[in-house]
């Protein structure tokens, strides 16, 4: 797919722009997977962080009590850069809407009708208070954030639309281990948090061997594996595998997917996840990922995938195969520019 636009002063075709607006890149690394697919087709791509950077932001931050969107300096230098940078797109990453003031003052720095979206990584039950419902489009990856969404823009004209989360063909590579020579237990990776380890004491009640890597994962003596890995130790640890155990995060998902519902057969591993109402939008359930309403009918699953290496090679490369066609940050890249190549002005 070709990104070009009219340049504005000289006539001439120029690439497209897209500026990522972001908190912090935090643990997930959804920000420069997504600045990496518009690279991929050709957008030219600015990101900036709402987090202070310089001294004198970080010495308002403090005398302003840390408030994110409450900052002089921070505002004056990421309307700089919008300005400067002249994007054809904003995608604000994690937010449904800005105080009134910042969105103002993002609005006067960009060129024309430049629409401004955001898309959700995190479930929301209610519109943040302190923020309008400003966007010319919200993407959300989880449908149980409608209602709010639904509920703030009314009438507005937004687009509020379904965007699940994606994976990163780079990040998660697929070596093509063949299931039969795969470690014959359950694996889970990440942050292992009190309520997740309910539900590992849960798998192991019902006999299924389960090992644990990363932060609160309580090994010992391996205490190496209580530590946040790379993404390359986790593409590895998935294809190492015969099952990948991928429970909801509480709190942050309710229908929608995670991402490591899309790395894990990203890397080539047979990946797991509770049977939810999106997961039908995005996998076939039972065909490319195990997907169970109970522990119960999870432990049948993974006895059947040590049984019988075929049909977890069948799912792992089924769930692969979709992933490599519908779920990179390539395609939401593209779905993106889809939607606001053409667009004009805010309804």
């Amino acid at each position: 797919m070709t990104a070009q636009n009219p340049d504005r002063i000289s006539g001439q075709r120029r690439p497209l722009k897209a500026a990522l607006l972001r908190k912090s890149r935090g643990i997930l690394t959804w920000s420069d997977d997504l600045q990496d697919g518009f690279s991929q087709i050709g957008v030219e791509t600015l990101a900036t962080s709402f987090r202070p950077l310089s001294l004198v932001e970080r010495l308002n931050d403090r005398r302003r009590n840390g408030k994110l969107f409450d900052n002089p300096a921070t505002l004056r230098r990421i309307v700089s850069e919008l300005g400067y940078f002249a994007p054809d797109l904003v995608v604000t990453l994690n937010y449904p809407g800005l105080p009134g003031p910042f969105h103002a003052a993002l609005r006067s720095a960009l060129p024309g009708n430049t629409p401004i979206v955001g898309w959700l990584c995190d479930r929301i039950d209610s519109f943040p208070q302190d923020h309008e419902p400003c966007f010319d489009g919200v993407y959300y990856f989880d449908s149980s954030c409608l209602p709010a969404l639904a509920a703030a823009y009314g009438s507005t004209g937004a687009l509020l639309s379904f965007l699940p989360l994606a994976a990163s063909p780079s990040r998660y590579a697929d070596l093509r281990i063949p299931a039969e020579t795969r470690t014959p237990r359950l694996l889970f990776a990440g942050n292992c948090t009190p309520d997740r380890q309910v539900i590992f004491r849960k798998c192991r009640a019902l006999g299924m061997p389960l090992d644990l890597y990363g932060p609160h994962a309580g090994n010992f003596p391996m205490i190496w594996r209580n530590r946040k890995f790379r993404t390359s130790d986790l593409a590895r640890l998935y294809q190492r595998y015969a099952v990948n155990l991928n429970p909801l995060q509480s709190g942050n998902t309710t229908s929608g997917l995670n991402m490591r519902t899309f790395e894990i057969p990203c890397a080539g591993g047979l990946a797991t996840y509770p049977l939810v109402e999106d997961l039908p939008r995005c996998f076939s359930p039972g065909k490319e990922i195990i997907a169970y309403q109970t522990l119960g009918e999870l432990a049948d699953y993974f006895n059947r995938a040590i049984r019988d290496p075929d049909f977890a090679n069948s799912i792992a490369l089924a769930g692969h195969a979709r992933v490599m066609g519908e779920h990179t940050f390539r395609h939401r890249a593209e779905r993106f520019l889809a939607d606001w190549q053409n667009h004009h002005s805010h309804p």
